[in-house]
């Protein structure tokens, strides 16, 4: 019969040769709050990106619902949609980090 033993370490998981990002972050990142806020984030990005949902439609592939459904914060997108954005739109990376340190100091 074998045993689990739990070992805890509060040093990060990605301690290694990970490089440092050079935006500040709080030290531990609320992932229920980044949940509940990512639908409203990623509407504000395409609304100030993007003209209206037909040209978010468009660009991102989906249907017009679901571009529709974004624009008004309905729900958020897949993860083959954020990393479209993050790769071919350089300043949703800077508007994600923007929305999120705002978040963070407001629930400060």
């Amino acid at each position: 019969m074998s045993h689990l033993r739990l070992i805890v370490s509060n040093s990060s998981c990605c301690d290694g040769d990970a490089p440092r990002g050079q935006m500040s972050r709080p030290k531990v990142l609320d992932r229920h709050r980044v949940r509940v806020i990512s639908s409203e984030v990623w509407s504000a990005f395409v609304r100030a990106r993007f003209r209206n949902p037909e040209a978010v439609a468009t660009y991102f592939e989906v249907r017009f619902q679901t571009a529709c459904n974004w624009w008004h914060a309905v729900n958020r997108p897949s993860a083959d949609k954020v990393m479209i954005a993050a790769l071919e739109l350089p300043e949703f990376l800077d508007h994600l980090a923007a929305a999120v340190d705002a978040d963070a100091r407001r629930a400060a």
